[in-house]
């Protein structure tokens, strides 16, 4: 699918003339068009523009934006409300009273007019502009408000605030200012929308400012708007979409991968070893001829029997200084991390890395070793002596340990393959690999106060002599479906398994509309915890023990509930 094209205005003022300089803006314009390039962006940078510089530029953007399919304008430096209105400070900028504002600096609302006038889909303005107003004392009886008033957002556009209305902000202390440095970092993040980044943002900044800075935003957005795409990967990025996705498949996802792409070892003649049949590995994956980072050659997935898996990222280098930029810029994005004994040399010793590469130690065993621990995912570094001059990258997923204390058959109050003896049965027509039977039972204690009706669907395999079973759930009753019926129903299920497929959980009462129209059906499954889920050795990955659906049958049953697998449900709750 084609990108959508897209232009940047970005301008940095740390050198002013007649106000007091500032350390960081003109780094954070240079950052931003670092960032924003690698993100499709086509940019134009001004760094301490004069008054007719920057107007200039502004209308040369406004004139191309047209062309584009979002625009976004970037400010760092000075800037000021006067009389409700904001302004932003040119470097030759001097007014001698607030009069003389609108004449020295440039409108804010000038940029959003050029936005308005655009055909552009969307449109972004970022200010980081919130400092202290460097004029003030100068001017006689001035009655001017701290930092930047609130603007309201016009038709889809999103204008961030580097803190609150009427708020300062953080020149910062390193090379950027405090929310840029964090914008930068987060704003690489793949497939968050803009609104999650700036979420993202907000809850960092608030923490590292010990709650003095609280970034703002007004939005009319019509649609999400992902900045990071797919259109730029690195360690950092990759490490980063792996600590905010809990998916099971989010590693592979970021490598562009399905699992049933990779060879398994044991088909290409490997078997598995004994030392990973004792950690408890069942299954191993190999992909060679690989290029990942610029680094990392080759590609081994390990499955354990409980769910986690190991991915192993590896390559053989003899390059000192490519180790080192693997491990620091984990180290920026992870933090320090630790290593585990004595025997392991951490990487914060770049002498270590060299005398492993040259092979200069005197220990085959040595090797630089480090780890980083998060919620259910940890990430290893390992440079080893042997074999071969080998960095090793290991990501480590564990399944989500929400544990279920409880199943949906705590919930059901009847024994469905006792009621067969007194069931309807019923032969569905067409051709299977097997024989279905279909057991129609009227409920007399119904289910979840609602279900009155249930069919037991039994399967037995042409191939294989075991039989499956499902049961359906329906009522008798014309339900037209209804927030209320609704909520009864999906509050006990999201209760025992948290959210559904679509990522929904309670009903909040606004999806009244959404059901009337049948769009509220869409993902009312729940993927449930692995705790539930068995190895599947023919089709590659998990299956399933058992899956709860909740749907809507129109024309025939209504609302349904159907629970896939019941006898491995009623085999799960007896355990």
């Amino acid at each position: 699918m084609e990108k959508d094209k897209r232009l940047a205005l970005l301008i940095g003022i740390s050198d002013y003339q007649f106000a007091s300089k500032l350390k960081n803006p003109v780094n954070d314009a240079i950052s931003m068009d670092n960032v924003l390039s690698k993100l499709g962006f086509e940019t134009v940078v001004l760094k301490n523009p004069t008054y007719k510089e920057l107007k200039l530029a502004l209308n040369e953007f406004g004139e191309n934006l047209n062309e584009y399919d979002s625009g976004l304008f970037y400010y760092a430096g000075h800037g000021i409300q006067v009389k409700g209105l904001n302004y932003l400070i040119p470097t030759d900028a001097n007014p001698l009273s607030e009069n003389q504002v609108e004449f020295d600096c440039i409108n804010a609302n000038q940029i959003l007019s050029l936005m308005s006038d655009s055909i552009n889909e969307t449109n972004f303005i970022i200010l980081d502009a919130c400092r202290n107003n460097p004029f003030e004392r100068s001017w006689n009886r001035s009655q001017t408000v701290e930092g930047l008033s609130y603007m309201s957002a016009p038709y889809g556009t999103l204008i961030a605030y580097s803190t609150a209305p009427d708020k300062t902000a953080s020149d910062g202390e390193g090379e950027n200012g405090l929310y840029t440095s964090v914008l930068i970092d987060e704003i690489l993040t793949p497939n968050l929308t803009i609104i999650q980044v700036l979420q993202n943002v907000r809850n960092k900044l608030i923490r590292l400012s010990g709650g003095q800075q609280v970034p703002w935003e007004s939005t009319s957005l019509l649609n999400d708007y992902v900045f990071n795409d797919d259109r730029y990967i690195s360690i950092s990025t990759f490490c980063q979409a792996i600590l905010y996705n809990h998916e099971r498949d989010v590693v592979l996802n970021q490598l562009k991968l399905k699992l049933w792409d990779i060879q398994k070892i044991t088909k290409l003649g490997i078997p598995i070893s004994k030392e990973d049949k004792e950690a408890g590995v069942i299954e191993v994956y190999y992909k060679n001829k690989v290029n990942y980072f610029e680094t990392f050659k080759e590609l081994e997935i390990h499955i354990y029997e409980n769910g986690e898996r190991d991915y192993n990222l590896f390559t053989t280098t003899r390059d000192a200084n490519q180790v080192q930029f693997i491990y620091n810029s984990l180290c920026k994005k992870l933090g320090g991390g630790n290593y585990d004994d004595e025997r392991r040399k951490p990487f914060f010793d770049l002498n270590n890395i060299k005398r492993i590469a040259k092979g200069k130690s005197k220990v085959i065993s040595e090797q630089c070793f480090n780890m980083w621990y998060f919620d259910n995912v940890s990430f290893h570094l390992n440079y080893l002596v042997s074999p071969k001059r080998q960095l090793v990258f290991k990501v480590n997923i564990k399944p989500l340990k929400q544990i279920i204390e409880k199943s949906i058959a705590e919930l059901i109050v009847n024994d469905f393959y006792d009621l067969l003896p007194y069931a309807l049965k019923e032969y569905p027509e067409g051709e299977y690999e097997g024989k279905f039977i279909d057991h129609h039972i009227i409920l007399e204690k119904p289910e979840f106060d609602f279900f009155d009706k249930a069919v037991v669907r039994i399967f037995t395999s042409t191939k294989e002599s075991k039989s499956t079973s499902s049961v359906f759930l329906s009522s008798s009753k014309i339900n037209n479906p209804s927030v209320t019926v609704l909520n009864n129903l999906v509050f006990k299920l999201t209760s025992i398994y948290g959210t559904d497929r679509a990522g929904e959980g309670y009903l909040s009462g606004i999806e009244e509309q959404d059901i009337k129209e049948d769009y509220y059906w869409t993902g009312r499954s729940w993927d449930l915890n692995i705790q539930h889920q068995i190895y599947d050795m023919d089709s590659n990955g998990e299956e399933m023990l058992y899956g709860i659906h909740l749907n809507y049958d129109k024309e025939d049953k209504g609302i349904e509930l159907d629970i896939i697998g019941y006898e491995r449900l009623l085999d799960y709750s007896n355990k």
